[in-house]
């Protein structure tokens, strides 16, 4: 009779134990204080109400898990040694664990349209829209073969990348939708016929981009905007963008630090704007009222970025590979460096995963924008070097569309200055490697 209850108490004791070391709490707390600004981060991202358990072991039933869990002993020896820094998780599943009990591809069925608002760091903090059409499931246009993002997470691509956070791509194989393979080799590196030959080919899936969905680090800069855009900070102030980029950017060693800035900023900026009381009122009695949710601001700010639990550790020792402009992201493969056998990288051509960049300002499209927006793309304009070689390829065809004079900038008065393209030295790319290969095909 005595074994009944001891039984029921080791059953409830062992459930318990099994919740609790399923939970957060656990998971940020008892094990992983070593690296408190991934709890953080986790807060920041739109998965912050998924559970770390959700991701990093997947959904599924009781004896997979238990099976699954066993194998993050081997973690006890780095709690004991220290951890990498930045913090490499081996043990993530593929996303078809981690993340299609909630997201799969056939739930992507429409191209989606982002805007991003962005502020000058000048005296009216001058505000931009950038406006993007990502093509998830493609362009199809008349006879135009269709591209899209999602191609690239559908088992259709294998690499190697040689460091732990997958930056150094040195191979790349892919299917095309013919069934035909190509390979591409890193032509200023390229790896040994035996290191190729040894090495784990990885097949691209949805995190190999989406490496950043549950732990967000991001550029300050980016999270000042936002703040404005939010209204937390009132654009109608005087160089308020500067000022608060210039107190954020400062290296800070404590909290205390921080908020002893704030008040010393804001003291400064009474004294330069002193004329704002009389001549904008309202906007300078909401910025006196807001002094505790400036510090706020900036101290999770600076968190966010600075206090990442070691001195040479920063926002960007965490590269999201979902882009290409504050990490290499797509032109890890996309730089012009992979090439295959007949020299031809892969393919550098933007307008296959997004639309050219629309920038606008007070909300007035230009025309020049206006007037291509649907029209099919001449067949030079799909080589897969095009985008990075275009400005050296201007001919007596091109006035057919942008007009008798082609002007190159960035002040998007013509559809060839475009802020959003040329506002920028994509330092990620391999300029020297697609020039290279243009002038050999030439040759």
């Amino acid at each position: 009779m005595v074994a009944v209850p001891v039984l029921l108490l080791l059953a409830s004791a062992g459930i318990a134990t099994w919740e609790y070391t399923n939970s957060d709490a656990f998971c940020a707390d008892a094990c992983h204080a070593v690296h408190p600004e991934n709890s953080f981060s986790h807060q920041q991202s739109f998965h912050a109400q998924v559970s770390c358990v959700e991701c990093h072991i997947g959904r599924m039933s009781f004896f997979p898990a238990v099976v699954k869990k066993s194998g993050h002993i081997t973690h006890a020896w780095d709690m004991l040694v220290g951890y990498e820094r930045p913090v490499i998780s081996p043990s993530m599943p593929a996303a078809s664990v981690a993340c299609e009990g909630c997201h799969t591809l056939t739930t992507h069925r429409a191209n989606t349209v982002r805007v991003n608002r962005r502020f000058a760091p000048d005296e009216n903090n001058t505000e931009s829209k950038l406006t993007l059409a990502v093509r998830t499931v493609g362009r199809n246009f008349g006879r135009e073969p269709p591209r899209d993002v999602n191609w690239h997470a559908s088992g259709a691509v294998r690499f190697v990348a040689t460091d732990p956070q997958r930056l150094d791509v040195k191979w790349v194989e892919a299917t095309r939708r013919d069934g035909s393979k190509v390979v591409y080799e890193h032509v200023g590196s390229p790896l040994s016929e035996a290191d190729r030959d040894e090495a784990a080919k990885e097949v691209m899936d949805c995190i190999d981009c989406h490496n950043r969905a549950g732990h967000y680090f991001r550029d300050p800069e980016l999270l000042v905007d936002e703040a404005i855009a939010r209204g937390d900070l009132n654009p109608d102030l005087p160089y308020v963008k500067a000022r608060v980029m210039k107190l954020v950017t400062t290296p800070f060693d404590t909290e205390e630090e921080i908020r002893a800035a704030v008040h010393e900023a804001w003291a400064d900026y009474q004294a330069d704007f002193a004329d704002l009381e009389k001549t904008q009122p309202e906007a300078w009695q909401e910025a006196v009222d807001a002094q505790q949710r400036r510090e706020d601001f900036a101290v999770e700010l600076v968190k966010s970025t600075q206090f990442l639990g070691a001195e040479d550790v920063s926002w960007r020792s965490f590269p999201d590979h979902n882009g290409h402009k504050y990490s290499p992201g797509c032109f890890r493969c996309h730089n012009g460096e992979l090439q295959n056998e007949a020299g031809e990288p892969v393919p550098v051509n933007c307008t296959n995963c997004h639309a050219i960049p629309l920038v606008t300002r007070n909300d007035q499209i230009p025309d020049s924008y206006l007037d291509l927006v649907d029209r099919r793309k001449p067949g030079n304009h799909a080589a897969p070097d095009f985008m990075a070689n275009h400005m050296t390829q201007v001919n007596q065809s091109c006035a057919f569309c942008h007009g008798e004079v082609i002007q190159f900038g960035k002040d998007d008065k013509t559809f060839c200055a475009n802020s959003g393209c040329h506002d920028g030295d994509w330092q990620y790319l391999g300029w020297d490697a697609l020039r290279a290969g243009r002038q050999a095909a030439a040759e």
